[in-house]
């Protein structure tokens, strides 16, 4: 039986935000490249509150390596001023796209039953939901 890649929003469960920040990060990238970075992200911006002031050249220099640093930087700002602010449903949040709302659903609303474009989403949930011997 083969194994299966763990998300990383599966590292996150406990903190949606958390979650969210990575959603943007693996925009246009991929677990390999996000995961060595998220311990100086998060010790860069550990809450929503702090992100709101840090200095998006010093975060955009810390996720560099995930590509469009300057846009997802941006957008993980806005993203946590709306947290900050409140929301209904994911997709209201900057920078959460169908992936991002995708994730929401499955790992904080544990909806398992969802159409998802996404690879890694869709091998995650035919995983689950496949019956155990």
């Amino acid at each position: 039986m083969e194994e299966r890649e763990i998300l990383i929003q599966e590292d996150y469960l406990d903190n949606p935000w958390k979650m969210m920040v990575c959603c943007i990060l693996l925009n246009q990238t991929n677990n390999k490249q996000v995961r060595p970075i998220l311990s100086s992200v998060f010790e860069l911006i550990p809450t929503p509150i702090s992100t709101i002031g840090c200095d998006p050249e010093r975060l955009a220099a810390v996720i560099k390596t995930t590509g469009f640093q300057n846009v997802k930087a941006s957008r993980i700002i806005k993203l946590s001023k709306k947290w900050v602010d409140g929301f209904i449903d994911a997709i209201e949040l900057p920078g959460i796209g169908k992936y991002g709302r995708d994730s929401w659903e499955i790992f904080i609303n544990g909806n398992l039953n969802i159409e998802v474009a996404d690879k890694k989403l869709d091998a995650y949930l035919k995983a689950i939901n496949r019956p155990s011997n």
